[in-house]
């Protein structure tokens, strides 16, 4: 039995959308899944809910979610010691995960919590993913993809040698399938001027990027967006992968789970990515 616990945000839900399914279709894998994630919610934030929930106690600001249990109103607390966790993972929001300035002393404060109360536990640190090339986000930052994932990759190693945690891989495994897939913005979509679900071609981003929000929008017409953070059907599972790796000491090279919407020469490559980004990282436990 494997038990692992997210204290994290909407980035911690995206590494962990397939992660039963493919434990399921795994070797000798019994998962049970608990997810303290709030989206949005920075490492800052997370610890003043800790406070807050010790002076107000009908406050219980968690969504918790766990295998095979009703989701229900819970502390970060509550929620550690809910289970004999075998692994809490913990993570900086995306937006702030490349300024690491952010990280202390609220990572600290959260690891030594996890420690009282969860001591059996193996603390983690979930490496989120940079944005999208052409993400709305970066300009705004005045910083490029590449810049983004040096910065963040530098913030959660310094944090990583600091708590004497290992890192879970996934903005790595994000680089290098990039650099295969080769994601580059449709130069012919002008978001400006486009037929409501008309979209650019994307078939090889790894972030979800345009969609339309239909029925009953705000406008009540159809409305386009971009979402130039959070991962599509591929990028979801090559953070899952990589988190089956860690977690289960087995190879997602043999497993048999493939999500809808990816081909499989999209998950072979995937596969791929995730098995090859873990051996650089040290391995499974």
């Amino acid at each position: 039995m494997l038990k692992v616990l997210t204290i994290g945000n909407s980035f911690a839900d995206n590494a962990t959308r397939y992660l039963e399914e493919i434990a399921a279709a795994g070797k000798d894998v019994e998962l049970i899944l608990g997810k303290a994630n709030i989206g949005g919610c920075s490492l800052e934030k997370h610890w003043n809910l800790v406070e807050q929930c010790d002076l107000l106690t009908d406050v219980k600001p968690y969504n918790f979610y766990m295998t095979g249990a009703e989701t229900c109103s819970a502390t970060l607390k509550e929620a550690l010691v809910s289970e004999k966790w075998d692994f809490v993972t913990l993570q900086q929001v995306s937006d702030l995960s490349w300024r690491a300035e952010t990280f202390f002393p609220y990572i600290q404060k959260l690891y030594d919590l996890v420690r009282k109360l969860a001591t059996q536990a193996q603390i983690v640190i979930h490496q989120t993913w940079a944005y999208r090339c052409d993400a709305e986000e970066l300009k705004n930052y005045g910083i490029t993809q590449e810049e983004m994932f040096a910065h963040l990759k530098q913030a959660y190693a310094e944090a990583s040698k600091k708590l004497g945690c290992r890192i879970i891989p996934c903005g790595e495994a994000f680089q290098k399938a990039r650099a295969i897939f080769n994601y580059t913005p449709d130069e012919s979509y002008n978001p400006e001027n486009v037929q409501p679900l008309e979209l650019p071609e994307q078939s090889k981003s790894l972030i979800k990027g345009y969609y339309w929000r239909t029925g009953n929008t705000i406008t009540g017409k159809a409305e386009l967006h971009i979402d130039g953070r959070h991962g599509n059907e591929k990028g979801c599972y090559l953070a899952n992968a990589v988190w089956y790796e860690m977690f289960t000491k087995n190879s997602i090279l043999d497993n048999k789970f493939c999500p809808e919407g990816v081909s499989q020469e999209e998950l072979d490559i995937l596969k791929n990515v995730a098995h090859e980004t873990m051996k650089e990282y040290g391995g499974s436990y």
